[in-house]
């Protein structure tokens, strides 16, 4: 089969290997769209704490089940799926108390030690997949990995129907966010970022305050219009962006770190205690917020679409990774398409 190998740091090389194997307990897929994420960005600038080369990089993966092992029940030959990238030890103390999204020994897809679905099939535990309706078209269906990170950042919030949200950082994770915060219930979502494209997506998915930062102080917006928010969500590893949660977060309000920052940032400690503001961070999801994940896909009340724009083959992987990381052509979500 063909696959993308991350051999070093810039660069993927198309090569040929031999398909995986398949337990008895496991699911051969043969993928069909596979989503490039902000961490393999990270990871081909050589700057992700985990994702190394030599791999095979790619979590966010639909596909459809090729082979099953001999233990597997509950598919057929031929389904819709996806795959939740990650599964716990089972031993630890993370894992007993269910939270194997933080299990220190975690094992996850697109590395090492799980090769990803820059691939033409991969392999994945039966527990780790999902079957997908077969009305939802492939590019949103491998929506559900990033949006299940904003489900569960949203959960950890605490969102409240009535909550006003800033989201700072209309990348795909951003814009996902927003899109779980809508569902849960928020009254007013202020957007931020200096892509008018990614501001007007935010539009066409039903958010009610879009700012441009290079245009306009986010302060004196949120001051205008909405006074205080209630809950912000750092999308984006600046430092400016956690200055501007400071400011336009309201006492006893809660920040969520969702983003990876390449290095330290300072925190006004007064200002929390002062104002009583939690900080808090969010890693990953769990199987209730992948499954939340896919249930708000499958409503069809959002046009994820508006994400989806651009995708390449296999063959043009590195094209890709660049338009990922540039933006290129106003691209949102950047797509491996497979025949």
């Amino acid at each position: 089969m063909k696959a993308a190998l991350f051999d070093e740091i810039k660069n993927i090389s198309l090569i040929d290997k031999e398909m995986p194997s398949v337990g008895s307990d496991e699911v051969l897929i043969k993928v069909l769209q596979t989503g490039i994420c902000g961490s393999e960005i990270h990871a081909y600038n050589g700057k992700h704490p985990f994702r190394e080369p030599p791999s095979i990089l790619g979590h966010e993966v639909v596909g459809a089940v090729f082979k099953l092992g001999s233990d597997v029940n509950g598919f057929n030959e031929g389904d819709i799926v996806t795959v939740e990238p990650q599964y716990g030890c089972f031993d630890c103390e993370y894992c007993k108390r269910g939270d194997y999204h933080l299990c220190n020994n975690k094992t996850i897809l697109g590395t090492s030690k799980w090769e990803g679905a820059f691939a033409e099939y991969i392999s994945a535990p039966a527990s780790t997949v999902y079957r997908l309706s077969e009305d939802i078209p492939y590019k949103v269906g491998a929506l559900a990995e990033p949006l299940a990170v904003g489900v569960h950042a949203v959960k950890i919030a605490g969102i409240e129907k009535g909550d006003k949200v800033a989201i700072l950082g209309s990348g795909p994770i951003g814009l996902l966010t927003a899109v779980a915060a809508n569902n849960a219930g928020a009254d007013r979502i202020v957007i931020t970022d200096t892509l008018k494209h990614n501001l007007e997506a935010g539009k066409a998915l039903g958010m009610t305050d879009t700012v441009d930062i290079g245009e306009c102080s986010l302060t004196d917006y949120v001051k205008e219009h909405l006074g205080s928010v209630d809950k912000v969500f750092l999308t984006v590893g600046f430092e400016s962006v956690v200055d501007d949660a400071f400011e336009i977060i309201s006492k006893k309000g809660k920040m969520i770190s969702i983003a990876i920052f390449e290095g330290k940032t300072g925190v006004d400690l007064n200002k929390v205690f002062m104002s009583e503001i939690q900080i808090l961070g969010s890693s990953m999801y769990i199987r209730e917020d992948f499954q939340e994940a896919i249930n708000i896909i499958s409503q069809q009340k959002y046009p994820l679409e508006v994400l989806t724009g651009h995708s390449f083959k296999l063959d043009e992987i590195n094209e890709a990774m660049e338009a990922a990381a540039t933006k290129k052509d106003n691209a949102i979500k950047v797509l491996i398409d497979f025949p």
